[in-house]
């Protein structure tokens, strides 16, 4: 398991990685819970932009993690069944765009050039991930509205 912060068992609004690189957007979540006792947490998350609170989603986990120059925000959505999708929002169109890959837990480690490194699962049988935004084949996209 990595010793890093944050992970996806402990993140907060306080954390520095929720404010863009570029400066112009930051994330904040709802109240946070473990999807089971012991597990990761999640929680409604929202985009904080020209005074606005703006929903992403009602179910994310974390660690969020910006793109090295703030153009996009990867978010480990939870579904129904306590399993992890990848979603990107794009800032520049409000698009939400959700991969169709399915993981156990997701950390995100680094994102840049639409290249999404992290691990499925840190702590029990970890997977090494390399992401290619490019390839990856998508499950849904959405418009957030403003």
């Amino acid at each position: 398991m990595t010793h890093s912060y944050p992970t996806p068992w402990n993140f907060a609004n306080t954390d520095a990685n929720l404010i863009s690189p570029n400066q112009h957007y930051q994330v904040e979540f709802g109240p946070l819970y473990e999807i089971a006792m012991g597990a990761p947490l999640g929680g409604c998350c929202y985009l904080l932009f020209e005074d606005q609170k703006i929903p992403l989603h009602d179910w994310v986990g974390g660690p969020i993690l910006w793109e090295e120059k703030g153009n996009k925000l990867a978010l480990p959505l939870w579904t129904k069944q306590r399993q992890q999708q990848l979603a990107i929002f794009d800032p520049s169109t409000f698009e939400l765009t959700t991969l169709k890959q399915i993981y156990r837990v997701l950390h995100l480690t680094s994102f840049s050039n639409n290249q999404i490194s992290g691990i499925d699962s840190p702590i029990y049988q970890p997977i090494n991930l390399q992401l290619n935004l490019n390839t990856e084949r998508i499950d849904s996209t959405k418009q957030i509205k403003r």
